[in-house]
This record gives structure tokens, sequence and C-alpha cells, in this order.
């Protein structure tokens, strides 16, 4: 029971009201009462206190109110015992719930405390790790126990406490009370995460794979003064301080491997924790992605990927991509950075096998990108034209960048042409023949398929943006160099994309064409059988709707027909 009065406590409330009450009190019961105050305070928890670093288990089940799962209480235990703590972890194991609160434990422990979060992105360091942290301290205050007999009873209970301290909205104006602070820093502040120290200093950094040298190489110098480093992070890279803590130097490091199917919601009952990896989560990334693809064992088992080697668009780079993206502003279409590219793969009319892609970029981010299965040759032209419409700022003229290769690729390429031509205002075209002989850098490369691989990973690499697409990430992952017969550098063969994924690679081709700009509308190769520009034809091999006997478009015809 709450104390809310001392001599309530010792002689109950009155039913003849407070002044009978106070009437009845004896020198006895004050002096009895004022020793239960005192023994009250005696117990009361006051930051810092020690116990806050030796016990963390303690410390999350009073102060914060909540229960460690065995894994998390695992890697708790771990950062108590060991100076160098490396923890790998599938998707949706409550890892940033986890950093979140041993940081609040070390800034509750000591006079001195510091603690510096810092990760690859601003946003994974605001918008998620402190924004946990703010939700943590708003919620402690009442231990488990008396949370669950009254979610909504006094603060801070009998068990409990309130976290002390200023905070700031931003990581980086920290949390902050005499010389215990906290503070988050993204890894492309170096100097900031090396110009802190302190006798009682920890480091966590998180999406730890992600992570620059030079971050780690400042953390190593504050380190001979008695830091303690507390890694977190899916398991991307095959390289780096991350990978070779749980590899080369695993006999230096405290290293846990978490699964996303350890959660309690897998091993005891779906719905166990809200929000952390359920059966159904599990299962339906095995159907996505493959028991055995380095997605499902990064990004659900916590395991390192292997035979990365070759890898054209390793999983690490285009995690950071994504990640790229997530950081960037939602260009609007009157936002500045670049002019609308418009990348089409074209796909047959019989809604059988490949999908028309469709991908939409400005400057350094892809918008967004779209499928579409059993279009004709008009409703290639539609759809270019709608989305020209949604993405376009005020008196622009996008760029559609589209593969003409094949007699789909011809029909569509034929048509669009035709109607930029009659159009000019609503879209230039340029047409890219990916089987032809590479023209750019021709003593590297043999086809100019390869040299659009090449574009794409050098747009990648400088820091541009893709969108999170399952499909596309798979595709992207596929692709290794090879050396072909004539000594030149080949992607690999489509045909074993399709019998690796099972289809054809269209969101990636559209993806390679939107990236692919052209050093003039001119730089492609025009050949002397399929001019530039189709000239208008009057002949009567061609019907009213401009459709001849051998069923080749003849686009003037149709765009008189359409009225367009």
């Amino acid at each position: 029971m709450a104390v809310r009065d001392a001599s309530e406590a010792v002689s109950g409330p009155s039913k003849r009201g407070p002044y009978r009450r106070r009437s009845q009190q004896t020198m006895a019961g004050t002096l009895a009462a004022a020793l239960l105050a005192e023994a009250t305070n005696a117990r009361r928890i006051t930051w810092p206190n020690v116990r806050a670093d030796k016990d963390p288990e303690w410390f999350f089940y009073n102060i914060l109110g909540v229960e460690l799962w065995e894994k998390q209480r695992e890697a708790a235990i771990a950062t108590t015992r060991h100076k160098r703590v490396a923890i790998s972890s599938g998707h949706k194991t409550g890892k940033s719930y986890l950093v979140a609160g041993l940081a609040l434990s070390k800034y509750c422990a000591y006079s001195d405390s510091r603690v510096v979060f810092t990760s690859t992105t601003s946003r994974q360091v605001d918008d998620i790790l402190w924004r946990q942290v703010k939700q943590l301290i708003a919620g402690a205050g009442q231990c488990v126990g008396c949370k669950r007999d009254d979610p909504h009873g006094p603060k801070p209970c009998p068990h409990s406490a309130l976290i002390d301290g200023n905070i700031g909205d931003l990581a980086r104006t920290g949390l902050k009370e005499g010389f215990r602070e906290i503070k988050g820093f993204t890894a492309r502040e170096a100097e900031a995460v090396a110009g802190i120290s302190g006798a009682h200093l920890w480091y966590f950094p998180d999406e730890a794979s992600g992570i620059s040298e030079d971050i780690f190489e400042a953390i190593e110098g504050n380190r001979a003064g008695g830091a303690q480093l507390v890694m977190t992070s899916n398991p991307t890279k095959t390289d780096g301080t991350f990978f070779e803590a749980f590899h080369a130097k695993k006999d230096t490091w405290c290293t846990i491997t978490i699964s996303s199917a350890e959660t309690p919601n897998c091993t005891i009952a779906p719905g166990t924790i809200p929000g952390l990896a359920d059966p159904e989560w599990i299962e339906e990334k095995r159907q996505e992605w493959g028991e055995d693809s380095a997605f499902f064992k990064v990004r659900v088992l916590g395991l390192f990927p292997t035979n990365e080697d070759g890898k054209i668009f390793s999983l690490a780079a285009i995690q950071a991509s994504e990640e790229l993206w997530a950081e960037m502003a939602t260009p609007k279409p009157t936002d500045p950075g670049g002019r609308l590219f418009i990348g089409v793969d074209p796909a047959g009319a019989s809604g059988q096998g490949d999908e028309t892609a469709i991908c939409v970029r400005r400057g350094k981010k892809i918008i967004g990108i779209f499928a579409r299965r059993g279009l004709s040759e008009e409703a290639h032209l539609v759809e270019i034209l709608g989305t020209c419409a949604k993405f376009r700022g005020p008196g622009e003229t996008p760029v559609v960048v589209l593969d003409r290769d094949g007699k789909i690729g011809s029909q569509v390429y034929g048509l669009l042409m035709a109607y930029s031509t009659a159009h000019p205002e609503e879209f230039e075209l340029t047409p890219v023949r990916s089987s032809d002989l590479a023209f750019r850098n021709p003593r590297v490369y043999d086809r100019v398929r390869d040299e659009l691989a090449a574009s794409a990973e050098d747009w990648i690499r400088n820091g541009g943006a893709i969108i999170v697409d399952s499909k596309l990430e798979q595709e992207l992952h596929f692709w290794q160099w090879i050396t072909g017969p004539n000594g030149k550098t080949k992607l690999t063969p489509k045909s074993e994309l399709r019998k690796s994924l099972g289809r054809s690679s269209d969101r990636y081709d559209a993806f390679a064409l939107s990236v692919w700009e052209a050093r003039s509308l001119d730089d492609h190769p025009a050949t002397a059988t399929e001019p530039a520009t189709p000239a208008k034809t009057e002949t009567s091999e061609y019907d009213d709707m401009g459709v001849c006997r051998a069923g080749v478009l003849d686009p003037w015809a149709a765009i008189d027909s359409w009225g367009l």
C-alpha cells in the first residue's frame, strides 16, 4: 500500500473525519509515524545508484517496469562482466529497446556517467533510439508488479524511482543531470564521438555493421581510459570491426547472437510481447526470401551472410542505400535535386510471365517502383503519361529511359517515339538496347547491359537511395561480375537469375535504366535498320488503327486514330 499520510499509516482513516482522527493521536503514535516516514525515505531509490549498472535486470524490472526475455537478459548481464560486447540479431527482437534501457541504466549508476549512442543515420539515432529513450523515461517509476496491479497508479511506486535530468528533443542535445549525461551522434560525426572521455564511459554503436572504421578508431582511443563498448547490429557486412568481433577477434569479445525465432512470441505464444517477431512473420519471410537466402540468414537468424565476395551489390550496400532513402526527405516535384527520370522495362500483353516495371528517380533518390502485368503497347503509353503527370514539376519535361530490346521493346519504343515527337513537352525519350555492344567503355565491358550494371553500382556507391522493395533487393543481390571468353567483364547471365529466383529481373532493369543518364539524348547508337525517329507512312499496308497485316504498329496512324 502506498503511504500517503504518516498518521493514516498508523491509525488508519477515521470514520468521524480528519479532526476526530487527529484528536486520537498519541505521542507514541506520532513517534511511530515519524520513524516509519524516516524508514520509508531511507528506502527510497535515489540517483546515482551503482546497482543500476551492476544489476540491469533489477533496473529494467523495478525502474522501467518491464521484464527482459531470455536473450535480452543474457545481453544485459554481459555488459556488467565484459568491456566489449557485440550483439548480432535478426529483425524484431527488441534490440533498440534493449540498447535504450541499458543506456539509461548506465546513466543512473554513477555521478559522472557518460553514455554515447551512435548509428549510421540520424533517423536511427533520433527517430528510433532517442525516441525509445524518451518513451522509457516517460513510463518509468512503476515496478512490474505495481504496474500490473494498477497501470495508472502513483509514481514512483514504493519499489521504483523516476529518472531525473533535462532531456532534449534530439539525441545530440541529450539527457543531462549534473555530470551525468547521454548523447547521440550519427556515425558521420567522428570528431564528436572522439571528443568524449570520462571514468565511467559507455559507447553504444547501433547498426554497427554499417559504421565506418573511423568511428571505431576514435572509440578505441578512449577505451584506454576504461570506456566500455556495446555493439548491436544486423550482421550485413563481412568485414570491419563488427564482423571481426565474431570471427578473427572473437577471443577478445563477448558475442551474442539473437534469432528472430527466439522471441517469446515464437517460443511461448504469439502476442506475448507485442511488436516482436512471431511465427507468421518468420514464415512469410521464409516464403519470400527462401531459407537459404542471405536475407533470411541476416534478417531472421541474425547470422552473417556467406558468399558475398564478387557480389556487385552486396547486402550491406543494399541496406545502406535503403537507410539513406529513409534519411532523405521525400522529394516533392518542386524540390531541387535533379531532373525526373523514369526507367521503363516493358513486358508483353499476355498477362503471363514478366511484368512491366517502371522506376521513378529524382536526383539521388528512387521515388517509387511500380509493376504492371499484361500491358498492351497503348497501355504502356498511358502508364508512362500518368507517371509523368504524377511526379513532374511545373514546366518540367521528364526523361523516359526505355529498354527497346526485343519485339515488345521495339513496338513500345515506336509508339513512345512517335508520341514524344508529336508532344515534345510530355517527355524526352532515351532508348537503350541492352544487348548492343558496349559503347561507353568497350575496352572493359562486353555489352550495354554490363555498362548499365556498372552505372547502377556507381550510383549506389555515391550515395544513391533505393526504396525498400523485397523483389528489387533479391534481384540486386544476385548479380556478379564474370569474365567472358573475350576477356571483357560481363554480368551473370539472366538465365541463371531466372533459375534462382523463378522470374526475370524486371525491377532491377527498370532501376538500372532510371539511373542511366545519357551524356546527351543521342548517347545511344542508332542502327541503319531502325532510325531514331520513325517516318510517318501513308502506305496502304496499315489499316485505320495503324496496324499492318504483319501486326506492326504504325505509330502515326495510331496517334491520329486515338486523338492523342
